[in-house]
Protein backbone atom coordinates (compact mmCIF):
# COMPACT_ATOMS: atom_id res chain seq x y z
CA UNK A 1 0.00 0.00 0.00
CA UNK A 2 1.40 3.18 -1.19
CA UNK A 3 0.64 6.51 1.66
CA UNK A 4 1.94 9.95 2.58
CA UNK A 5 2.22 9.50 6.44
CA UNK A 6 2.26 13.03 7.88
CA UNK A 7 4.61 12.65 11.10
CA UNK A 8 4.69 15.74 13.31
CA UNK A 9 3.53 17.84 11.02
CA UNK A 10 6.12 16.05 8.23
CA UNK A 11 5.10 14.66 5.55
CA UNK A 12 6.88 11.57 4.04
CA UNK A 13 6.24 9.07 1.36
CA UNK A 14 5.00 5.78 2.64
CA UNK A 15 5.02 2.27 0.75
CA UNK A 16 4.15 -0.85 3.10
CA UNK A 17 4.77 -4.41 1.55
CA UNK A 18 3.06 -7.39 3.31
CA UNK A 19 5.53 -10.41 2.99
CA UNK A 20 3.71 -12.96 5.08
CA UNK A 21 4.13 -14.06 8.56
CA UNK A 22 4.26 -10.93 10.17
CA UNK A 23 7.36 -9.68 8.00
CA UNK A 24 6.81 -6.01 5.78
CA UNK A 25 9.32 -4.44 3.42
CA UNK A 26 8.62 -0.60 4.20
CA UNK A 27 10.13 2.59 2.62
CA UNK A 28 9.95 5.53 3.63
CA UNK A 29 11.02 8.76 1.33
CA UNK A 30 13.12 6.21 -0.35
CA UNK A 31 14.87 4.59 2.76
CA UNK A 32 13.72 0.62 3.01
CA UNK A 33 13.41 -1.41 5.60
CA UNK A 34 12.93 -4.50 7.01
CA UNK A 35 10.34 -4.97 9.79
CA UNK A 36 9.30 -8.12 11.50
CA UNK A 37 5.72 -8.72 14.10
CA UNK A 38 6.24 -10.52 16.67
CA UNK A 39 2.70 -11.35 18.23
CA UNK A 40 -0.67 -10.55 18.00
CA UNK A 41 -1.31 -7.47 21.18
CA UNK A 42 -0.22 -4.58 22.29
CA UNK A 43 2.46 -3.64 22.69
CA UNK A 44 3.64 -4.60 18.92
CA UNK A 45 6.91 -6.10 19.03
CA UNK A 46 9.14 -4.82 15.91
CA UNK A 47 12.33 -6.42 14.87
CA UNK A 48 13.77 -3.52 12.91
CA UNK A 49 16.79 -4.36 10.91
CA UNK A 50 17.68 -7.02 13.36
CA UNK A 51 17.03 -4.73 16.44
CA UNK A 52 14.00 -5.31 18.73
CA UNK A 53 11.69 -2.55 19.69
CA UNK A 54 8.47 -1.88 21.39
CA UNK A 55 5.76 0.34 19.77
CA UNK A 56 2.39 1.23 20.80
CA UNK A 57 -0.02 2.42 18.34
CA UNK A 58 -3.32 3.97 19.18
CA UNK A 59 -5.60 5.05 16.41
CA UNK A 60 -6.91 8.72 17.33
CA UNK A 61 -10.91 8.48 18.85
CA UNK A 62 -9.72 4.96 20.99
CA UNK A 63 -9.79 2.31 18.29
CA UNK A 64 -6.35 0.43 17.78
CA UNK A 65 -4.74 -0.37 14.37
CA UNK A 66 -7.17 -2.34 11.84
CA UNK A 67 -10.34 -2.92 10.47
CA UNK A 68 -10.25 -2.77 6.63
CA UNK A 69 -7.22 -0.44 6.71
CA UNK A 70 -8.39 1.95 9.37
CA UNK A 71 -8.86 4.81 6.95
CA UNK A 72 -11.34 7.56 7.09
CA UNK A 73 -13.44 7.30 3.26
CA UNK A 74 -14.26 10.83 3.69
CA UNK A 75 -11.35 12.50 3.69
CA UNK A 76 -8.83 10.07 3.01
CA UNK A 77 -6.91 10.59 6.21
CA UNK A 78 -6.38 8.60 9.44
CA UNK A 79 -4.69 9.86 12.44
CA UNK A 80 -2.69 7.67 15.17
CA UNK A 81 -0.69 8.03 18.47
CA UNK A 82 2.65 6.35 18.29
CA UNK A 83 5.36 6.05 20.48
CA UNK A 84 8.28 3.80 20.27
CA UNK A 85 11.63 3.72 22.65
CA UNK A 86 9.98 6.29 25.00
CA UNK A 87 9.34 8.57 22.29
CA UNK A 88 5.55 10.20 20.68
CA UNK A 89 4.70 10.71 17.40
CA UNK A 90 1.61 12.31 15.78
CA UNK A 91 0.81 10.43 12.76
CA UNK A 92 -1.95 10.47 9.88
CA UNK A 93 -1.59 7.77 7.56
CA UNK A 94 -3.11 9.63 4.32
CA UNK A 95 -4.55 7.61 0.86
CA UNK A 96 -3.80 9.99 -1.97
CA UNK A 97 -6.29 8.36 -4.52
CA UNK A 98 -9.27 8.71 -1.58
CA UNK A 99 -8.02 12.32 -0.92
CA UNK A 100 -8.34 13.67 -4.21
CA UNK A 101 -11.64 11.61 -4.34
CA UNK A 102 -13.21 12.80 -1.74
CA UNK A 103 -16.21 14.59 -2.07
CA UNK A 104 -15.73 18.53 -2.18
CA UNK A 105 -18.05 21.19 -0.54
CA UNK A 106 -19.98 23.49 -2.74
CA UNK A 107 -17.20 26.27 -3.65
CA UNK A 108 -18.41 29.31 -5.52
CA UNK A 109 -15.48 31.35 -7.83
CA UNK A 110 -12.72 29.65 -8.96
CA UNK A 111 -10.62 26.52 -7.18
CA UNK A 112 -7.04 25.39 -7.99
CA UNK A 113 -6.18 22.24 -7.81
CA UNK A 114 -2.28 21.60 -6.11
CA UNK A 115 -0.22 18.41 -6.46
CA UNK A 116 -0.65 16.20 -3.31
CA UNK A 117 2.94 14.70 -3.51
CA UNK A 118 5.97 14.92 -6.00
CA UNK A 119 5.38 13.20 -9.56
CA UNK A 120 5.19 13.63 -12.99
CA UNK A 121 2.44 14.79 -15.51
CA UNK A 122 1.77 11.59 -17.69
CA UNK A 123 -1.71 13.08 -19.42
CA UNK A 124 -4.39 16.13 -19.60
CA UNK A 125 -7.46 14.47 -19.76
CA UNK A 126 -9.07 18.37 -20.34
CA UNK A 127 -8.60 21.40 -22.21
CA UNK A 128 -8.23 25.06 -21.42
CA UNK A 129 -11.75 26.59 -22.13
CA UNK A 130 -13.27 22.45 -21.34
CA UNK A 131 -16.66 22.46 -19.54
CA UNK A 132 -15.96 19.80 -16.59
CA UNK A 133 -18.19 18.02 -14.07
CA UNK A 134 -17.27 17.63 -10.70
CA UNK A 135 -15.04 14.02 -10.77
CA UNK A 136 -14.13 14.30 -14.19
CA UNK A 137 -10.40 13.72 -14.65
CA UNK A 138 -8.49 16.57 -15.68
CA UNK A 139 -4.37 15.54 -15.23
CA UNK A 140 -2.87 12.42 -14.97
CA UNK A 141 -0.08 12.43 -12.69
CA UNK A 142 2.47 9.63 -11.93
CA UNK A 143 3.35 9.34 -8.31
CA UNK A 144 5.11 7.11 -6.40
CA UNK A 145 5.30 4.79 -9.86
CA UNK A 146 1.43 4.60 -9.47
CA UNK A 147 -0.67 6.68 -12.23
CA UNK A 148 -3.29 9.16 -10.18
CA UNK A 149 -6.15 10.66 -12.04
CA UNK A 150 -7.03 13.91 -10.52
CA UNK A 151 -10.57 15.16 -11.10
CA UNK A 152 -12.26 18.26 -11.25
CA UNK A 153 -13.32 19.66 -7.56
CA UNK A 154 -16.59 21.24 -9.34
CA UNK A 155 -18.70 21.49 -12.11
CA UNK A 156 -17.26 24.67 -14.34
CA UNK A 157 -14.89 25.31 -16.83
CA UNK A 158 -10.96 24.70 -16.88
CA UNK A 159 -9.89 28.44 -16.90
CA UNK A 160 -6.14 27.50 -16.75
CA UNK A 161 -3.79 24.49 -16.89
CA UNK A 162 -0.29 25.15 -15.96
CA UNK A 163 1.45 21.63 -16.60
CA UNK A 164 1.96 19.88 -19.88
CA UNK A 165 2.52 15.77 -19.96
CA UNK A 166 6.60 15.09 -19.28
CA UNK A 167 6.70 18.14 -16.71
CA UNK A 168 8.13 16.95 -13.16
CA UNK A 169 5.83 18.86 -9.88
CA UNK A 170 6.35 19.40 -6.27
CA UNK A 171 4.12 18.96 -3.50
CA UNK A 172 1.61 21.30 -3.70
CA UNK A 173 2.49 22.52 -6.80
CA UNK A 174 -1.10 24.25 -9.12
CA UNK A 175 -2.12 22.09 -11.73
CA UNK A 176 -5.20 23.68 -12.83
CA UNK A 177 -8.39 25.85 -12.02
CA UNK A 178 -11.62 25.43 -12.28
CA UNK A 179 -14.30 27.98 -12.32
Amino acid sequence: MRYLARVDGRELGLEIEARGRGRYAVCVDGLRREVERHGAGAPLVLALDGRTREAVVVREGGAGPGGANGLDASAGETPYDVAIGGKRYSVRLIDPLRRAAAPAPARKGPVEVRAIMPGKIVALLALEGQEVTAGQGVVVVEAMKMENELPAPKDGRVTRIRVRPGDTVEAGAALFTVD
